[in-house]
């Protein structure tokens, strides 16, 4: 009877690190290998509803009829409808299925974290604070040796050699000699994106003696990575969120429903201010860095492509289908063709072009909604939070498509991770939120 009551407690304290483990290592192999992202969206959110069930919670309250649900969802449901006028309807079924999918799994997990224990909690976060950190200890490694890691692995694994050598310098033999830094740009997001929650794990659950070296530590570790790096729209991000987190410390209202009427703002402003810098002709200052001269091209001409179809859009994921179809002039002196390129390197303008009117006013109402239920939140996650999603908002302004999977999926693990930076017990004080129905 004894023994097999011990082996019962064996097992359940085998379970408890079941989702510690997931935390640490999402941030570090994600860091390493970004398009993994998928993965640990969906084994935190199995492991995570799974424990949430054991411990006698409803499978229905996990899916809850909020704002923020209700808003998702539409979205989702529109983004389905789209698929219809697709380009390649095939292709926008599946990145619909996929947005389904991930909204599912976002809100369930959301509200399944919250049910945890406190010292599965404390347990989770500290090792999502380590993950964060050995994965930006890895990028910096990188950047400062020339990718050495990438290029073995890219030598060693043929799986893992890209399908374009653009910025790839291979040898006689074959070899991979030398990589652009850029290659490693959607590492350096999956960095930016985990930081502020990371130090907001350091800053309320980390034991006081060391908690100002290891804040320290970690945004110097990834601030080097970012900066270091050619990912642009990351700098950008790490600029405006470091204000963000700065303003939100003291005006913690004000500045989140800032940020939610800024997100709204995006849409209504993108197109204009498109039009205003083409015709202003950045495009062809010399002093400009040429990608952002090559985005003034192409959000321009997009831009202008929004205006035949304003209402409904192009369809889902169809940029890029009707990019390949096309011939496109390059006038003298552009540093880019007139084209849409394979997306708008612009989450605004793209959601513009592809859903219309109608997707920009489901995704602005989204992404506000989400914004504001950072309001919910403990007082002392509120500015960490906000600095969060000022990141996502720069790397989404100019940065990647939308419909990228590791993107979207790395935006479903930013909020897992704000999550049990906000549930997890404080050093200083236990202060676990309710879950609101």
């Amino acid at each position: 009877m004894s023994l097999s009551v011990g082996l019962a407690s064996v097992r359940a304290d085998k379970r408890l690190f079941i989702l510690p483990a997931l935390f640490f290592l999402s941030p570090f192999v994600t860091a390493a290998v970004p398009r993994l992202t998928w993965l640990f969206v969906a084994s935190i959110a199995i492991a995570a509803g799974v424990r949430a069930w054991r411990q006698g919670v409803a499978w229905r309250s996990l899916v809850p009829l909020d704002a923020v649900s209700i808003a998702a969802v539409l979205a989702a449901a529109y983004v389905s409808v789209s698929a219809l006028w697709a380009a390649d309807s095939g292709a926008g079924l599946a990145k619909a299925a996929l947005l389904w999918g991930l909204v599912l799994l976002t809100i369930a997990a959301s509200r399944a974290i919250a049910t945890l224990d406190e010292r599965q909690l404390r347990l989770a976060a500290l090792g999502f604070a380590a993950g964060v950190a050995l994965g930006a200890i890895y990028v910096l490694f990188e950047m400062l040796s020339g990718a050495a890691i990438t290029r073995w692995a890219m030598n060693a694994i043929p799986a893992f050699r890209p399908d374009k050598f653009k910025h790839i310098e291979l040898s006689r033999m074959g070899l991979v000699k030398k990589i652009s830094l850029s290659e490693l740009n959607q590492n350096v997001t999956i960095v930016m994106l985990s930081l502020w929650p990371a130090l907001s794990v350091l800053a309320l659950v980390a034991n006081r003696p060391r908690r100002t070296l290891l804040l320290t530590l970690l945004f110097v570790i990834t601030a080097l990575a970012v900066l270091l790096s050619e990912h642009q729209s990351s700098q950008i991000a790490l600029v405006l969120s470091l204000p963000t987190f700065l303003l939100a410390w003291k005006w913690r209202t004000a500045v989140i429903r800032t940020l939610a009427a800024l997100w709204c703002l995006a849409f209504a402003l993108v197109l204009p201010v498109d039009f205003a810098a083409y015709n202003a002709g950045w495009h062809m200052v010399p002093w400009l860095p040429n990608s952002a001269r090559a985005r003034i091209i192409l959000w321009e001409y997009t831009a202008e492509h929004v205006l035949e179809q304003p209402w409904l859009g192009i369809g889902v994921d169809s940029t890029h289908s009707l990019n390949r179809r096309g011939q496109f002039d390059q006038p003298q002196g552009f540093i880019f063709p007139r084209s849409s390129g394979e997306h708008a390197h612009d989450v605004f303008l793209q959601i513009w072009y592809e859903l219309g009117v109608v997707g920009a006013i489901l995704l602005a109402l989204a992404g506000a909604t989400i914004a504001l239920r950072m309001l919910r939140l403990p007082q002392d996650i509120q500015p960490f939070a906000a600095a969060s999603f000022a990141a996502f908002f720069g790397i989404a302004a100019f940065a990647w498509s939308m419909w990228q999977a590791w993107f979207m999926c790395a935006i479903g693990l930013l909020i897992f991770y704000v999550c049990i930076a906000a549930y997890a017990p404080r050093e200083h004080a236990i202060r676990k939120p309710a879950i609101t129905h």
